[in-house]
């Protein structure tokens, strides 16, 4: 656990960086600070492995404060990832990776064995280990970061801004790929992000800040979503609160029909104004198209797999469908029934109401898109 005790940090000109910070990270959560510029977040984090000394107050990890600490054994059992990966130009891949094992004595062979391991585990294979940094895409040296922090495997990790020099695309392979270690590894994960999508998305708790480092709100995700503490946490947040908070609600539960489905080329002329969901021998959907025999099939866009897509990806995905229908599918792509997009709106309302206590946020939030 990592414990901030009413942290101050004051320069000597007279700005106050953090004021009076008091919150505690749960071992083995990924927590997110958050907020806009000058708020405090990377003095924060850098407070917990030394780079930066409190004013006043304890920053304590599993207890022990860690003024008491030397500060380079401290940082032996602290991951640390930056925005552009920090790797060496003249190093290749795998020797960045194993610098970290060599300072804590490994030796060469030791070092990149562990070192091709870490690799493989943020998912680089084994034909880059030998290039340098400067031929790989940014995602790629993004993931190198990740690897070289996590090859002393150490409980905790720190991570500055770690996507936010790629773009979009590869910024949420990266997302899925550190909710999949931590799925696995089960690191005390404290991450700085100004995207309060990504904090939303990653977080198991958010630490909101603001302006002159005062800690604004600190909650879970679903929380803070549905109950900001105050107008500026709720303007951070953004207008389309209620639509991430979908996000959270399973889809395990919703009213599949399949009187709109017809097996085979579906070319009988069925009348009428309706859509019909087309699909073939194995119930794979091949499109949707009119009632009317020469209608033309459109594509079904993306189905959904009911309790293991939250609801989110459901509207969405009938919102887009010309039918204003999602497809449910089971894991090997059969039609199991369409919902339309108000029972899906419907049961988001009942989710709300509920707070969807029994939906798992490791099921519905860590599969949004």
């Amino acid at each position: 656990m990592i414990t901030f005790d009413n942290v101050e940090k004051r320069y000597s000109d007279g700005t106050v960086a953090v004021n009076g910070l008091s919150l505690e990270v749960p071992t083995g959560s990924l927590t997110v600070f958050v907020g806009p510029s000058g708020c405090g977040k990377t003095t924060s984090l850098r407070m917990i492995n030394r780079m930066v000394e409190p004013t006043s107050g304890r920053v304590l990890v599993g207890g022990r404060d860690i003024r008491d600490e030397d500060p380079h054994l401290l940082r032996r059992g602290i991951g640390y990832v930056i925005q552009h990966a920090g790797l060496f130009p003249h190093r290749t891949v795998v020797d960045n990776v194993a610098t970290v094992p060599r300072l804590l004595g490994a030796t060469r062979k030791q070092a990149r064995a562990t070192a091709m391991d870490v690799l493989g585990r943020v998912g680089l294979g084994k034909e880059l280990a030998q290039r340098y940094p400067a031929q790989l895409s940014g995602g790629q040296q993004q993931r190198v970061g990740v690897a070289r922090a996590l090859a002393a495997d150490p409980p905790i990790l720190l991570m500055d801004e770690p996507f936010s020099a790629v773009d979009p695309v590869v910024r949420k392979e990266l997302q899925q790929e550190l909710l999949r270690l931590q799925s696995e590894l089960a690191k005390t994960i404290v991450l700085v992000t100004h995207d309060i999508n990504e904090a939303i998305t990653l977080g198991d708790r958010v630490a909101v800040l603001r302006p002159g480092g005062v800690l604004a709100q600190y909650a879970t995700p679903e929380d803070l979503l549905t109950s900001p503490a105050d107008e500026f946490v709720a303007g951070f947040l953004g207008v389309d609160r209620g639509v991430r908070l979908m996000s959270f609600f399973s889809s395990a539960d919703l009213p599949l029909r399949q009187d709109p489905v017809v097996t085979g080329t579906g070319t009988e002329d069925l009348g009428g104004d309706r859509w019909i969901l087309v699909v073939d021998e194995d119930s794979r959907p091949l499109g949707w198209r009119g009632a009317r025999a020469d209608s033309t099939i459109v594509p079904v866009g993306r189905p959904f797999v009911p309790g293991r897509d939250p609801l989110r990806v459901v509207l969405d995905a009938a919102v887009l469908s010309p039918s204003g229908h999602a497809v449910a599918v089971d894991d090997d792509g059969r039609v199991l029934g369409v919902v339309s997009g108000e029972d899906v709106a419907a049961a988001a309302r009942s989710g709300h109401n509920g707070r969807a206590a029994d939906a798992p946020r490791a099921v519905a939030m860590r599969k949004s898109p």
